[in-house]
């Protein structure tokens, strides 16, 4: 049997009994050209692609690495999965004042 926890709080996930919720997400840098006023026509994008896809056949590798691209799961149980859903991107959230109706 496979025992799920659930990688925010370690609680253990019951897959009988609780409900599990799977986050995947997906990081990747975001490259704007250097020269824009380079004219496009004299590219071969298809060499290029083929020179990253060999690329990542080296582990070495340093231009296709963790700050490049990454992939992530995780498994969330109910109460941090709302947590989650209210700040996904963990950013402050500002404290709420409650004002009188005066």
């Amino acid at each position: 049997m496979i025992h799920y926890s659930c990688d925010r709080c370690k609680r253990i996930i019951d897959p009988s009994e609780d409900l599990r919720y799977v986050v995947t997400m997906e990081v990747q840098a975001a490259m704007d050209p250097l020269d824009g006023d380079e004219p496009e026509d004299d590219r071969d994008h298809l060499l290029e692609i083929q020179e990253i896809l060999e690329r990542l056949d080296d582990a070495e590798s340093d231009l296709i690495g963790d700050d490049i691209y990454q992939k992530r799961r995780f498994d969330l149980c109910p109460e941090c999965y709302r947590k989650f859903m209210k700040n996904p991107i963990g950013g402050e959230i500002p404290a709420h004042l409650g004002f009188s109706q005066n």
